[in-house]
């Protein structure tokens, strides 16, 4: 059976949460992976799922794959460095191919839209007051969405997430804690400690992302997802310790100091360092829109989800 289904990211974190929502939906799904060996890796559980591969960058690789298709998930994300140069070209190929194939195009966003919260919990009528370069670039790329989507009578969906946590978010520094975490290594982040914040488990962001997509419900609409429970900096590798069942001291940098001088000699500290208030200020989402429309909501406790995280990077990082 063709799949009317395509995933394009799919092996970062969201992107095979999706594939993982849309197989135990019983749904086909495609992928599109530069490198087949690396795909069979990630999507080893999933035989039959269609593996296509193709360049997110090549706009004729894009336009074949999403042939025929009925949805499809754009869950590409680059490195920080790359978004000034990169981030909206790779948004219009995935959109145009989409709008060539009457398919609905659906989006993982985040918060960065917002700015500094002005009140809590952030509702979808929060203010769009971003004070970042990347929050005003993830604002140019959901306008880009909505624009052509008006011009061309195309259809999307937005769902937008706090900060992902569990199986397959690697970014050189999530997965570290959990790896130092099993060896009773420092575990090092970022921000003040006693700030509450949001991290929601990666697969039941997938899940609420599927559900949003396939439903009649949300045609070029938008939704905000929570996670499960908000917690401190210092819960969150608390808790992490504590499964780990090991003795992990925490470090948590902070310093602007520290982070313009780091910037300096690193792309990516120089480019993170402006995200910082995300983890120095509370911002919490408001689900009750999405919830009410769709009956779901964020089902992984924390500690769960920690668990489930390092039964993944026990098999992963042999």
């Amino acid at each position: 059976m063709e799949s009317r289904n395509i995933v394009i990211g799919a092996t970062g974190g969201i992107g095979r949460a999706v594939v993982k929502a849309l197989t135990e939906r019983g749904e086909t799904v495609s992928v599109i992976i530069r490198n087949r060996e690396k795909a069979e890796k990630y999507f080893s559980e999933f035989p039959n799922i269609e593996i296509i591969e193709g360049n997110a960058f090549s706009s004729f690789d894009i336009e074949q794959a999403c042939l025929g298709k009925q949805n499809v998930f754009y869950c590409c994300n680059i490195p920080y460095p790359e978004w000034k140069y990169n981030a909206k070209k790779l948004l219009r190929i995935s959109l145009h191919a989409a709008i060539i194939a009457k398919a609905k195009f659906i989006l993982p966003g985040n918060v960065y839209v917002y700015g500094h919260a002005q009140t809590n919990p952030v509702t979808e009528n929060h203010p769009w007051n971003a004070h970042t370069r990347k929050g005003k670039i993830r604002i140019e790329m959901e306008n880009i969405i909505k624009e052509r989507a008006t011009e061309r009578n195309g259809k999307y969906c937005i769902v937008r997430f706090p900060d992902f946590y569990g199986p397959y978010v690697v970014n050189n520094f999530s997965e570290k804690l959990y790896i130092n975490a099993k060896k009773g290594k420092k575990l090092l982040w970022l921000g003040n400690p006693k700030t509450v914040t949001e991290y929601v488990f990666v697969e039941d962001a997938g899940k609420a992302l599927v559900e949003a997509a396939l439903s009649n419900k949300n045609i070029n609409q938008e939704f905000n997802f929570p996670s499960n429970s908000p917690c401190t900096n210092k819960e969150y590798l608390s808790t992490i310790i504590k499964v780990s069942g090991k003795n992990s001291k925490t470090h948590f940098l902070n310093s602007n100091v520290l982070f313009f001088t780091l910037g300096l000699f690193n792309k990516t500290i120089y480019e993170l360092k402006e995200m910082l208030y995300l983890k120095r200020e509370k911002l919490v989402l408001d689900g009750h829109i999405y919830k009410s429309t769709f009956g779901y909501s964020s089902e992984t406790d924390l500690e769960t989800g920690v668990k489930k995280t390092f039964e993944w990077v026990n098999n992963f990082f042999k």
